[in-house]
């Protein structure tokens, strides 16, 4: 038979087979999940696969990728009182350089409200997102929060240093447009 499962849910084997719908349709994903399974059916781990942190990247023009849960989802699970989201509108040093425009060049932390502000996704748009969202990505297995990213020093000059740079909230109302260095 088949079955929908939320971002969350196990999988499962046996009669009748079910098959899980809804998760990313990634190679590293399904090797992971494989492994995973086949190690609990050996009875060595009873580890499941967290689909919460795979991170993805559109690989379009300009590169699209995130790790964890959309504002939305965050909202759903937590409520939008209990969400703080960071955002940055930036301009990559390569596109100041080449004239581009950085209008779409936008990054958005989304956390938990409150204490150190445990991290629940991280979206990013601009040059080599890809390899952006792959640094970060490792750092929500380890429970990352806000306070840790603030915390971090930044390569510069990097479009990844704009992330750990972030600091204004959508909840604030004020321009998060990046100026200067």
């Amino acid at each position: 038979g088949s079955h929908h499962t939320g971002p969350c849910a196990s999988m499962s084997l046996g009669p009748p087979m079910t098959l899980l719908l809804g998760r990313p349709e990634l190679t590293p994903t399904a090797i992971k999940a494989g492994k995973l399974l086949a190690r609990r059916l050996a009875g060595q781990s009873a580890e499941l696969m967290n689909y919460d942190n795979v991170p993805t990247t559109v690989f379009t023009p300009l590169e699209y990728s995130c790790v964890g849960l959309s504002e939305e989802e965050a909202e759903k699970r937590h409520g939008k009182d209990r969400i703080e989201v960071y955002h940055a509108f930036y301009k990559p040093l390569e596109f100041t350089v080449a004239e581009r425009d950085a209008s779409q060049c936008y990054i958005k932390v989304v956390c938990e409200r409150g204490g150190n502000g445990k991290i629940l996704g991280l979206h990013f748009t601009g040059p080599n997102a890809g390899e952006v969202a792959q640094g970060f990505a490792m750092s929500f297995q380890c429970g990352a929060t806000y306070s840790h990213l603030v915390q971090t020093v930044g390569i510069h000059p990097t479009c990844a240093e704009e992330v750990v740079k972030v600091h204004i909230t959508k909840r604030s109302g004020l321009d998060a447009t990046v100026t200067g260095c």
